[in-house]
């Protein structure tokens, strides 16, 4: 139950300062991708914490929209990464690589049993484990192609970068990574090869971390 709490109230607060990022007078190319991708991470912790709650929504339904706020935050970091510090692709250029990934997997996860069975197995708070569809091995490598292209991209921009923005870009890689790594880990590699505990440290990490450095990052 207290774990639930927290996680939710987490979400509320990352739900919050995404719209502030692509509503807010200071809004940009970066602010607004980042504000979406916000919004995937308090959809993914969100979810988490309605799971061990289990009440508004089933466990079932908190399952399948974790992985929806999973791909929703995939789908958005990589355009981000062409924008900050300084832009390098023009909103026509970056669309299209956002609309498929929404247009496939956020009604598939959702409401098929294309990536995730519609009613797999989940217990939060007492160990839970993930079901593959048919087509879940495609989620993941769109994931694992979206993360590691927006990071390749936040390198080349810290190479050529200097001052303030290359020490920012530096921290937002090392904590990225070791958020990601911790995420992966707790919410997809133990979710899949067995039953696990543990699913609310990945939540934890990530959204803290990513409402930290959205604030270190973006502010003006």
């Amino acid at each position: 139950m207290f774990i639930g709490i927290i996680l939710v109230i987490l979400a509320l607060a990352q739900l919050i300062l995404g719209l502030r990022f692509i509503f807010g007078y200071q809004r940009g190319q970066a602010t607004t991708w980042y504000g979406l991708f916000m919004i995937g991470v308090s959809f993914y912790v969100g979810a988490n914490g309605l799971g061990y709650l289990n009440q508004i929504i089933s466990q079932g339904q908190a399952e399948h929209l974790a992985w929806t706020g999973a791909a929703i935050l995939a789908t958005f970091v990589l355009p981000f990464s062409y924008t900050f510090p300084l832009p390098r692709r023009t909103v026509r250029e970056l669309l299209p690589l956002a609309l498929w990934p929404v247009i496939i997997f956020v009604p598939g996860i959702m409401w098929t049993n294309a990536f995730i069975p519609q009613d797999a197995i989940v217990s939060f708070g007492n160990g839970y484990a993930t079901q593959r569809g048919d087509y879940f091995w495609f989620f993941l490598a769109f994931f694992a192609v979206y993360w590691i292209w927006a990071l390749v991209n936040t390198i080349c921009s810290y190479r050529t970068s200097d001052g303030v923005h290359r020490q920012h870009l530096k921290i937002f890689l090392i904590g990225t990574v070791i958020s990601l790594a911790i995420s992966c880990y707790f919410d997809i590699y133990m979710a899949l090869t067995d039953s696990t505990h543990f699913g609310y440290i990945g939540s934890v990490c990530s959204s803290i971390w990513f409402g930290f450095t959205a604030y270190i990052l973006l502010k003006k």
